[in-house]
């Protein structure tokens, strides 16, 4: 055989097992399925909630309830519909501030029904849906002991619940105002409030609507004052996807911008906010924001930008 052809069939194995080793590369690819086409094969979707984000999402008897509960609802209705599926089955899987970015990045849950306050190194992990609040971060003390100042946190215990962008935001805090502020973390914010309740913590951080409904929901809420001051400007609330899935995320963007510029969105945004909330005889009396306003306001499909909030 002479040198040329030598070579020529070198070249031609080289090829042949250069395209030996990409096949299961090429073929895996396609054959990886995405989130709407699993939940297509498998007529299931996984939806993620806590027990203690009152009023976004709780447990209410043996089902979850709240805000962001019935827009993941509304969501599901609405792929019924794109995959042509009479009986969608929905689990739900109980989670927490810290454990459902694990969930949604091991595809353990496909969405996360709670509102997750973004931030950027949270983008990094997970997708964001179009946003559905706006809260800032503000914190809430025994109203003897309150008197909106936040030197008087110094050298104190301040609760703030682990998994949270408020931790981080009470460490920013703490370092430019030089505080000393003693940082304790809870996993849950019924026990956090209680624990401030009985004197064990001197204040709990938290945004702003969560906080409302942990002092609506205590037997003597005037025993609590919450902060004027805000540790944060408000920020926007999402609800967390699997990262890099282009497509589902467009799909669950477009179901939230077709409800919230909706007239629906409006009753059930007073549903939870500006009404007596079913099994709970609280009315939390909080308005719209002008965020979220000017959000629904034009009535056409929404579009958000996240990265001006780095």
């Amino acid at each position: 055989m002479s040198d040329i052809l030598r070579l020529a069939w070198r070249m031609l194995v080289g090829i042949f097992l250069l395209m030996v080793l990409e096949m299961p590369c090429m073929a895996g690819t396609p054959q990886q399925l995405h989130t709407l086409e699993q939940i297509a094969s498998k007529k299931t979707i996984t939806l993620g909630y806590q027990d203690d984000a009152f009023p976004f999402s709780w447990q209410n008897g043996n089902a979850p309830a709240g805000y962001s509960i019935d827009i993941c609802n509304s969501i599901v209705s609405a792929l019924k519909t794109k995959l042509q599926l009479k009986n969608l089955k929905v689990e739900w899987v109980k989670t927490n501030s810290a454990s459902q970015f694990v969930l949604i990045k091991n595809h353990m849950a496909d969405i996360m029904c709670i509102p997750a306050f973004y931030s950027k190194n949270r983008h990094s992990i997970s997708e964001f849906s179009l946003p559905f609040y706006f809260s800032s971060t503000r914190f809430v003390m025994r109203k003897n002991e309150s008197n909106n100042n936040l030197a008087q946190l110094s050298g104190h215990s301040v609760l703030v619940k682990s998994g949270t962008i408020y931790v981080e935001q009470l460490q920013k805090v703490n370092v430019a105002n030089d505080l000393d502020i003693n940082i304790q973390l809870d996993t849950n914010n019924i026990t956090a409030f209680n624990e401030l309740k009985n004197g064990e913590y001197y204040a709990l951080i938290s945004s702003t609507v969560l906080l409302k409904g942990m002092i609506a929901q205590t037997a003597n809420p005037e025993d609590y004052e919450l902060s004027d001051i805000a540790l944060s400007a408000p920020l926007p609330a999402g609800l967390l996807l699997p990262l890099h899935d282009k497509e589902f995320k467009a799909f669950v963007d477009g179901a939230i911008s077709s409800l919230m510029t909706s007239n629906e969105f409006t009753a059930l945004y007073n549903k939870w906010f500006q009404s007596p909330i079913p099994s709970k005889a609280i009315n939390l009396n909080i308005p719209m924001s002008d965020n979220l306003k000017a959000l629904t306001a034009a009535k056409k499909k929404i579009s958000f930008d996240y990265e001006k909030y780095n």
